[in-house]
């Protein structure tokens, strides 16, 4: 998981925010019980939802992001339905009010045709199931301590040579349970992002570590760019 920075200034978002106060969906509006009286945060989702603003608020996060999910690292197939899902990192079952704010919404993946074709299997048993479901799917209504919001999340996981992620604290712990970050799914596709490198000298890791850090020239991280990061500074020798 990596901090993602949001740019709050752009016409973008402030066009988005003068239409949610327009339509009362605004935090401070949301705050009174009065106001759009018994909506659960889901029904006034389907509003914000249908807002027209909502679809260049979608590109400008995708662009913030770099093109990938905002807490596994996997690619995002934007725009093209159905592979990436807006996630509320505050719950909009319990907190209506961020419901349509910019601040509490980043992209998530969605289930891969591998992942679901797997969940079907009846051979595999519900706990293994259950491996491959993730990120905003896994999450629900559930909060976490680490979100891509929190810059503290970019020290409280780390991964290691075979692709599977560890905790640096019990509340890091409690987040990668909730967002089911070490699946038998996640697991073998970070491996396989990471194997690719045993073929390389360290100054081609070098290089290549310093490419991942930044965009490609469309804007696009590599998928899983930070947990390769992490594996090329184990295989490099200490400084």
């Amino acid at each position: 998981m990596r901090y993602i920075e949001k740019h709050y200034d752009t016409p973008t978002v402030i066009k988005h925010e003068q239409e949610l106060k327009k339509l009362n969906m605004d935090e401070d509006s949301l705050r009174n019980s009065e106001i759009h009286a018994g909506k659960s945060g889901g029904q006034l989702y389907e509003i914000v939802r249908d807002m027209p603003t909502l679809f260049a608020l979608k590109e400008q996060m995708y662009s913030e992001q770099g093109g990938v999910c905002c807490y596994c690292g996997m690619k995002l197939e934007y725009p093209f339905n159905p592979q990436y899902r807006v996630e509320h990192v505050l719950p909009k079952e319990a907190h209506r009010e961020f419901v349509g704010e910019y601040k509490n919404l980043l992209l998530s993946c969605r289930a891969t045709k591998k992942e679901i074709e797997l969940r079907k299997d009846a051979s595999k048993s519900k706990a293994q199931r259950k491996g491959y479901i993730h990120c905003d799917e896994a999450k629900g209504s559930k909060e976490i301590t680490y979100s891509p919001l929190n810059r503290a999340c970019e020290n409280a996981f780390w991964y290691d040579l075979n692709g599977k992620i560890h905790y640096n604290d019990e509340e890091a712990k409690k987040d990668i349970d909730i967002l089911g970050l070490d699946g038998e799914y996640l697991n073998s596709r970070r491996k396989a992002a990471i194997d690719s490198l045993w073929v390389l000298n360290e100054d081609e890791l070098i290089a290549f570590r310093d490419g991942l850090q930044h965009p490609n020239s469309e804007g696009k991280y590599a998928e899983f760019y930070f947990v390769i990061i992490d594996a090329i500074n184990q295989l490099l020798p200490a400084v």
